[in-house]
């Protein structure tokens, strides 16, 4: 029994030890998830904002292309019949191409910058887990030495 005694506390400060390594695992998951959940959160909301902008952009061109039609109609201009109207029109409509396009690399962009500042604050809290891991660890072997 004597032996078993002089065990007894180092056996229960590793356990103890041990289950403050399993919290801390624990709860480096959970922030993660936390990580995770609102990455994916900026994402939906960047994804809603551009389809919301997409709609808008159909619709103001589309009510551009009526009211020019309506003013050639009113002048007389066919849409075939005249090179200039056809003209407008396509500018009009490689205009909101261009502004597509830019609103689009713009959303990539931002989703790009939200996945690289997720990993890394991931990356952080699994060495910030790792560090607090060694220092436990470190500091029972320093306890069960005497140092």
């Amino acid at each position: 029994m004597g032996a078993f005694a002089s065990y007894a506390p180092m056996a229960l400060s590793a356990l103890q030890t041990g289950q403050q390594i399993s919290s801390s695992r624990a709860d480096q998951k959970s922030r993660t998830a936390e990580t995770e959940a609102n990455r994916q959160a900026d994402i939906a909301q960047i994804n809603a904002s551009e389809a919301e902008r997409a709609r808008e952009r159909a619709e103001e061109l589309r009510i551009r292309q009526a009211r020019l039609r309506a003013r050639q109609g009113a002048a007389g201009l066919q849409s075939g019949g005249t090179g200039s109207a056809s003209a407008v029109l396509a500018g009009l409509e490689k205009q909101a191409l261009s502004e597509t396009q830019a609103e689009t690399d713009a959303a990539a962009r931002r989703r790009a910058e939200v996945n690289r500042q997720a990993s890394w604050r991931e990356t952080s809290l699994l060495r910030s887990s790792q560090d607090d891991t060694v220092a436990r660890l470190n500091a029972w072997f320093a306890r069960r030495d005497g140092w």
